[in-house]
């Protein structure tokens, strides 16, 4: 029982984790865009980028067992 409550845990805090830093990463993108004088624009080529982003440090993650 101990183990399946450590991955429960697992699970809710990396959720959390992930929830809050897509919240930043939300805030830094409209700040960048309102410094530049620009409105907020995501278009498919950014989503893109980030995405490749985003998994790109997750495999880095995996392969290094963190």
């Amino acid at each position: 029982m101990s183990n399946q409550n450590n991955k429960l845990t697992t699970y809710v805090l990396g959720g959390v984790i992930g929830a809050a830093l897509g919240v930043v990463a939300a805030i830094l993108i409209d700040r960048s865009a309102e410094l530049n004088g620009d409105e907020v624009r995501f278009t498919g080529k950014k989503a893109g980028k980030t995405a490749m982003g985003i998994i790109q440090v997750l495999w880095s993650l995996i392969e290094k067992g963190v």
